[in-house]
């Protein structure tokens, strides 16, 4: 099974996945990205503060980047 990593960056944060995961794909990997991104950005909802301006690269094993997702694209945001 391929290894993806997820590496995270906004403007505070440069987290890169070191360890990384066993995933089936790459459909699996940008899931596995979207739920971080969800995540993350709950904690932040939390703490008061939604900052969208954060990605996640999905790489592989060999460090080559095959998708960015933005923080801004993993949720959708409904105004009254």
């Amino acid at each position: 099974m391929p290894i993806f990593h997820l590496h995270l960056r906004n403007r505070e944060i440069a987290a890169p996945d070191e360890e990384g995961h066993d995933l089936p794909d790459l459909a699996a990997a940008r899931a596995k990205a979207l739920e971080g991104i969800r995540d993350y950005l709950g904690h932040e909802a939390m703490a008061g503060t939604l900052d969208l301006r954060g990605q996640i690269d999905i790489a592989d094993s060999d460090g080559t980047v095959l998708e960015t997702i933005h923080f801004k694209d993993a949720v959708t945001i409904v105004y009254p």
